[in-house]
């Protein structure tokens, strides 16, 4: 980035700290599942001491998310001979370290755009799957139900899909989000009879899908498609 800190571009006094003491800040989503950018780990930052801005640098900074990197408009907080230490505003405040030749000045009289609309959908992994597969466990339980997980595989970079078993019949969980639509999609597919067992629910977001997904009804069918399969398919 070239930020000099021998020569400051203000008269404030420069302060340092250890690089690592300033943590990734993310806004909080609540229930929503929304992917995180990466921040550079401790090791990366090699215990180096950063150089606290005495006034924070407008820059445009590229910023790594799971599958895409986006182009941002912010402030260099701090910074090392290595890394940037960058505040953003998308939908909250973000902080993240990242790779200094990944930072640029920009203009102090560019003010930054405001952010676009953040989609209602985003790209979904295995990781942030997880939580789902516990809520739909929750609702399986209020009806004297358990899901026990074998293994979740990604299916594109919008949907995710467990497999495992209800009361030993292998059935197939299904995550996916239709970006054009905004919409996400839930269902549950009964891997001994191949099909649905009910049909899927669509919704604005996945807790609302699940919530409004028939899993009493999807029980039922799963019981009357036959005795359950001790032998799991291979997924």
């Amino acid at each position: 980035m070239g930020l000099d800190t021998k020569r400051p571009d203000t008269p404030h006094e420069q302060r340092s700290v250890r690089a690592d003491t300033l943590e990734q800040i993310e806004p909080s989503y609540g229930a929503e599942f929304v992917p995180r950018p990466f921040s550079l780990t401790p090791a990366e930052l090699g215990g180096l001491p950063a150089i606290l801005a005495g006034e924070p640098t407008p820059v445009r900074a590229w910023v790594r998310y799971p599958a895409i990197a986006r182009h941002v408009r912010g402030l260099a907080l701090a910074w090392t001979p290595r890394a940037v230490y960058v505040e953003w505003e998308d939908e909250g405040t973000h902080r993240a370290w990242v790779w200094a030749p990944a930072v640029e000045r920009a203009a102090p009289s560019q003010t930054p755009p405001a952010a676009p609309p953040r989609p209602s959908v985003d790209m979904l992994s295995v990781r942030a799957a997880a939580p789902l597969v516990e809520l739909v466990k929750a609702h399986l339980a209020r009806s004297g139900a358990e899901f026990g997980t074998s293994t979740a595989r990604p299916a594109g970079p919008f949907g995710v899909v467990v497999f495992g078993s209800i009361e030993h019949h292998p059935v197939r969980l299904e995550f996916s989000a239709d970006p054009a639509t905004n919409t996400c999609v839930v269902q549950l597919f009964d891997l001994t009879a191949k099909q649905v067992l009910v049909e899927r629910v669509a919704a604005p977001t996945f807790k609302e899908a699940i919530e409004a997904y028939a899993w009493a009804e999807a029980i039922d069918a799963l019981t009357l498609s036959g005795e359950p399969d001790h032998e799991h398919p291979e997924p």
